[in-house]
């Protein structure tokens, strides 16, 4: 295994970069930095401060109930009910089969950075929760995976909490897949995954719960689904707080400034009400108000302020925190120390904090999750032959081209001086002008300005030649970076895990949980046997 730093592999923003270097400008946005002694201290702030163990034991229970609990699992559960127990959490969208690889990534670290921490004391208990966004409603970001380059897309129409969706429809679009994938150990694995999950569910929520649960019980992990009238009600009273002074909208747009002022972009804007309200399963609607009434969205639902309250606290099922209020919702009701995401998901959480400081709410360590490129070791053999280093994985087959037919160039080096030869003909001239009049100095500028945009042109039709010379290199390259899927952005971003060469899909699981370092920040590359 071998690692690079994330700011060679050019994918990161500043901001991220900044954050994992602990840039003195950010400490303001953030609680403690998420090093080892910190998430010790952490767990400790939390355990003094949290209060609903009892209620999230039981409905984490029943929610898993009728899955075949492992033993990891069981010991996990048991544990979560110990006072001196908190949580490490990441979430994720119910993608369809997973989605993108990074699904399983962020998911291991939650589980190794869990089983380290657990290892190296005994006073403090960590359990592994994965997050699942069951009331998120944007169907068209989880209706599709990719296999082979060619997408495998679910066609439904629907506006509601995707976690309440039927898995209608779904056995035509698993037929198609099955179709791509050529017979063997893999094909066979990868439909029992698919028979138990979706195809054995009706409800979207519970078809994720079991994959995520086949996937990944053997390391001990627990899901949470958030669309529950019982954790809700711990929420109401931040609910109300929101709905009647606008809380988080008060407390995010100043964080949102002082981000700006330093240069950084905003992953979201608040709305002065940050809920939205189910008016059945079907629909996910903003609530708006005016006047001091509260309308619902595209709906002819109206309330006074009298009656939406009463309808929280009768029927706190009903309403729904968006990207702004979840992560306070999730914080709320888990004892949990430390949020594993993606940079765009960290991103905005650094605009949370005073939100959090308004509510009397812990705020967690805030843990990048790991990035990874897997290659085959055929792989590794065509990156060695070719002699590419692993920061050049990351950049495009042209660009990496260019640069070894300029190095090794016997016309490239000399272009500069011509250049520079050019120029002082000009500057000489110029001189010359000088002792005549204006209107000639004007005409020199003119044809200075004209010969240096030929001479650009001429410098790039002869490094475009010396590429040229080159173009067999240019195709292995190329071929190699698409075989990767590191072309046109990051191979975790595109391929789903049913698109790696593997013979057993435990081993490959295995593969990846070995390969996770939970605690660096370093984009890790490693070389997958293909064969157990």
């Amino acid at each position: 295994m071998e690692t690079i730093s994330y700011k060679d592999s050019n994918y990161f923003s500043k901001l991220m970069l900044n954050y994992i270097d602990e840039d003195e400008s950010l400490k303001n946005f953030y609680q403690l930095f998420p090093n080892k002694n910190n998430y010790i201290e952490q767990a400790k702030n939390k355990l003094k401060n949290y209060n609903h163990r009892e209620i999230l034991v039981k409905q984490i229970s029943q929610q898993m109930e009728g899955l075949d609990l492992s033993k990891k699992q069981q010991k996990n559960l048991k544990k979560l009910a110990e006072k001196n127990t908190v949580t490490i959490t990441t979430g994720h969208q119910l993608n369809l089969f997973t989605g993108p690889i990074f699904f399983f990534y962020k998911i291991m670290q939650v589980i190794k950075a869990c089983k380290e921490l657990n290892k190296e004391q005994d006073e403090i208990n960590y359990v592994p929760i994965f997050w699942m966004a069951t009331e998120d409603h944007d169907f068209e970001e989880i209706n599709h995976f990719k296999y082979n380059e060619r997408v495998i897309h679910w066609s439904k129409q629907f506006g509601g909490p995707v976690g309440r969706l039927s898995t209608e429809g779904l056995q035509e679009v698993f037929d198609y897949f099955f179709m791509l994938i050529p017979n063997g150990n893999k094909k066979e694995q990868l439909k029992e995954l698919i028979n138990q999950s979706y195809l054995s569910n009706d409800k979207l929520t519970d078809a994720t719960r079991k994959l995520v649960h086949l996937l990944f019980k053997d390391y001990g992990l627990l899901m949470i689904d958030g669309d529950d009238k019982e954790l809700k009600k711990i929420m109401v009273p931040t609910f109300e707080k929101e709905l009647i002074e606008s809380t988080s909208y008060q407390h995010v747009i100043p964080q949102n400034k002082k981000l700006e002022e330093l240069g950084y972009s905003i992953q979201v804007n608040p709305r002065e009400i940050n809920l939205f309200y189910f008016p059945n399963d079907n629909s996910r609607e903003r609530i708006v108000e005016q006047n001091g009434n509260y309308f619902v969205n595209n709906t002819s639902i109206k309330f006074s302020k009298e009656e939406i309250i009463n309808d929280l606290h009768e029927n706190p099922e009903k309403f729904s925190p968006n990207v702004i209020l979840r992560p306070l919702y999730q914080e709320t009701i888990l004892p949990n120390v430390a949020y594993i995401g993606g940079g765009g998901e960290i991103a905005y959480w650094f605009q949370l904090k005073e939100m959090f400081n308004s509510f009397n709410a812990d705020f967690p360590l805030l843990v990048l999750r790991n990035s990874m490129l897997i290659r085959t070791e055929k792989q590794l053999e065509k990156q060695q032959k070719i002699g590419l280093s692993n920061e050049e994985l990351f950049l495009n087959s042209l660009d990496i081209t260019k640069k070894r037919a300029i190095d090794s160039s016997k016309i490239a080096p000399q272009l500069p001086e011509l250049e520079n030869e050019l120029k002082e003909i000009f500057e000489k001239l110029e001189k010359l002008s000088e002792l005549t009049e204006s209107s000639f100095a004007d005409m020199i500028q003119a044809q200075k300005t004209k010969q240096l945009k030929g001479f650009e042109k001429v410098k790039k039709r002869l490094i475009h030649a010396e590429v040229k010379k080159n173009e067999e290199l240019l195709n292995r390259i190329d071929s190699l970076l698409t075989c990767l899927s590191q072309q046109n952005g990051l191979q975790e971003r595109i391929k789903n895990f049913s698109d790696f060469d593997y013979v057993d899909l435990h081993y490959f699981i295995d593969f990846i949980y070995d390969s996770i370092q939970p605690f660096a920040f370093e984009f890790i590359i490693n070389t997958l046997n293909e064969k157990p």
